[in-house]
């Protein structure tokens, strides 16, 4: 049946990840040196709590998580409810409304590489600078584009027109979610570890803040998009 058949598939990414991490745990090592070691930091001892909390008191830092936030916990928001959007909101049958999602995931492919080249590019030509409005350019795109494929139902262009529109906000997406990284490492080089997982962990901060605030208890199909996407243009 269809709905075993979901259900079954997940088995086949669970035996990937399975095979994947024993591979890496046995055949690769932390660095090009070999194992990690503190002192490649510069540093004597591992992090304690006080230097995760010494890293968020850092505004810079605090501002990074939540405009991850914004990016990669749309990301996984979308990943959550696009299928059952173009079937509930499009009338496409279950089958096809899940390869309209996988659009929205094929961006992968290619996009996030895009966001950090670009800020890599802009960067030597103008510096910090440059990458920071690489960042604001991609932030604020998606916000757009998430806002326009929230105007859009049966009425007013039909599925092909908000697949059009998601393809354009998910390159962004996945470019803000490049260029995100394209500034960590210059916040605090001595903690980078703690900055880049603090950071990370932001993802699905945003993932729980939108799903709670905007897709779970709004009733109206278009309108949480909308609301989505004023929540990652304040944070662009």
């Amino acid at each position: 049946s269809m709905s075993a058949s979901w259900r079954a598939s997940m088995f086949v990414p669970a035996t990937l990840y399975i095979f994947l991490s024993l591979w890496i745990f046995t055949c690769s090592q932390d660095t090009t040196t070999g194992k990690f070691d503190v002192s490649i930091l510069g540093k004597t001892k591992r992090a304690g709590p006080m230097q995760y909390v010494k890293c968020l008191m850092d505004f810079r830092v605090f501002l990074m998580i939540f405009q991850y936030s914004a990016c990669f916990g749309c990301e996984l928001v979308m990943n959550n409810v696009l299928a059952t959007h173009f079937h509930d909101n499009f009338g496409v049958d279950l089958v096809a409304a899940g390869a309209l999602a996988l659009s929205f995931g094929a961006m992968n492919l290619f996009a996030r590489s895009l966001g950090g080249i670009a800020s890599d590019w802009a960067n030597v030509r103008w510096q910090m600078q440059g990458r920071l409005w690489c960042h604001f350019i991609s932030l604020f795109g998606q916000a757009v584009f998430l806002f326009g494929f929230g105007c859009i139902d049966n009425s007013n262009g039909g599925w092909p027109l908000a697949l059009a529109m998601l393809v354009l906000f998910a390159i962004f997406v996945n470019m803000a979610e490049g260029t995100s990284y394209g500034i960590v490492p210059y916040m605090i080089p001595e903690e980078l570890a703690i900055v880049s997982a603090m950071v990370g962990a932001g993802g699905t901060l945003g993932a729980v803040i939108a799903t709670w605030s905007f897709y779970k208890y709004v009733e109206d199909t278009l309108l949480p998009f909308k609301l989505h996407a004023g929540y990652v243009m304040f944070w662009a």
